[in-house]
C-alpha cells in the first residue's frame, strides 16, 4: 500500500526545532519496551547537529487538548538521532519514556506541540494499510528518508533507528 504519494493527508510542521516525528506504531505485538509491555509508540528524530532539548513540550493525540502529556527533562532527542516514546497509559520514571494514552489502530492523529500548546508537528496515522478497517498489526507508519515529511507503511517497524527501504510505497503491504 502507498504512503503519502496523495492517497494520505499531507503531515504538517510549523517546527521552530530540528525534531520531527519520524515514525508511528499502533497495534504492536512484537516490539517490548523497557517494561516488557507491547506498547504503542512514536520515533522522534532530530536530523540537526545539536542534541534538542525538549523538556516542557507537550504530545498528544488530540487536537482539541494540545497539553495532554509534558515531556520531562529526559526529553532530550541526540543529534542525528532519535527518541521514543511509549504510549502505553502509564507514566514510568526513567528511560525509554512513557505516557498516558495510546494509538487508535483505527486512524489518529500524533502531535508535537510547544511549551505554550502550538502544534509544531502533526502526522495522520492513517487505519488501513492493507485494505481492512484498522491499521495491521506489527506495522509502522514512517518517514523514509529519516526526517522527511514522505510517509509510508514499513513492512519492519525500527523504533529508536532509521528506518529502511521497506519504509516506501514498495513495502509490499
Amino acid at each position: 500500500m502507498a504512503g503519502c504519494e496523495g492517497d494520505h493527508p499531507t503531515p504538517i510542521s510549523l517546527s521552530k526545532t530540528p525534531v520531527t516525528i519520524n515514525e508511528l506504531q499502533s497495534r504492536n505485538s512484537a516490539i517490548e519496551s523497557d517494561t516488557n509491555k507491547k506498547s504503542d509508540w512514536v520515533e522522534l528524530y532530530n536530523g540537526s547537529e545539536t542534541d534538542e532539548d525538549l523538556d516542557g513540550y507537550f504530545i498528544s493525540d488530540n487536537a482539541g487538548t494540545p497539553k495532554k502529556a509534558k515531556l520531562p527533562t529526559l526529553a532530550v532527542v541526540p543529534a542525528k538521532g532519535f527518541l521514543v516514546l511509549w504510549l502505553d497509559d502509564t507514566m514510568v520514571t526513567g528511560t525509554p519514556l512513557h505516557f498516558p494514552f495510546k494509538l487508535s489502530g483505527d486512524g489518529d492523529h500524533f502531535f508535537l506541540n510547544d511549551p505554550n500548546g502550538n502544534t509544531l508537528e502533526k502526522v495522520d496515522l492513517p487505519a488501513d494499510p492493507t485494505g481492512t478497517s484498522t491499521t495491521a498489526p506489527d506495522v509502522s507508519y514512517g518517514a523514509y528518508p529519516d526526517g522527511s515529511h514522505s510517509y509510508a507503511w514499513c513492512a519492519t517497524p525500527t523504533p529508536g533507528a532509521p528506518n529502511g527501504a521497506d519504509c516506501s510505497a514498495d513495502a509490499g503491504l
